[in-house]
């Protein structure tokens, strides 16, 4: 047999390998992209519960006054907006506790928002719930 003739037919063979290992390589590569843009959105989540937080066991200066609920929200409604999040939703708890035989009042910013994958089309009707959370003591009693 000729050598010319063995690698004609063996091209088809080496592009369809070539086709095989390059869309394997694409899916894994989307597929860490999406990984990292779930960490960075379930960081944003976390990050704008932080401030969150900050805000609202912090007495407004001066005083010895917390903010609200509302201004909480909105503080951390700002900080989503700048990340390009929505849909999100913001639930404030102030849980008391005893530590030490005195009272300690906590606040409690919880974030959560939907999350879905966008970079793999076959996989775009998966969607699933991020949280961010951060927890603090209050500064002074409200």
């Amino acid at each position: 047999m000729n050598t010319r003739q063995v690698r004609k037919n063996e091209a088809g063979a080496v592009i369809i390998e070539s086709a095989l290992i390059l869309l394997g390589f694409l899916v894994l590569l989307l597929g860490i992209m999406e990984a990292g843009r779930i960490m960075n959105v379930h960081q944003t989540l976390t990050d704008a519960a932080r401030e969150g937080a900050r805000l609202a066991v912090s007495p407004l200066t001066g005083t010895s006054i917390l903010a609200t609920d509302g201004e909480i929200q909105a503080e951390v409604q700002r900080f989503l907006n700048a990340a390009s999040i929505r849909g999100a939703t913001v639930s404030i708890t102030r849980p008391t506790q005893t530590i030490g035989g005195i009272q300690t009042t906590f606040t409690r910013v919880l974030v959560s928002a939907p999350y879905r994958i966008i970079t793999l089309s076959m996989f775009t009707s998966l969607q699933m719930t991020l949280e961010g959370e951060s927890s603090m003591r209050n500064e002074t009693s409200p």
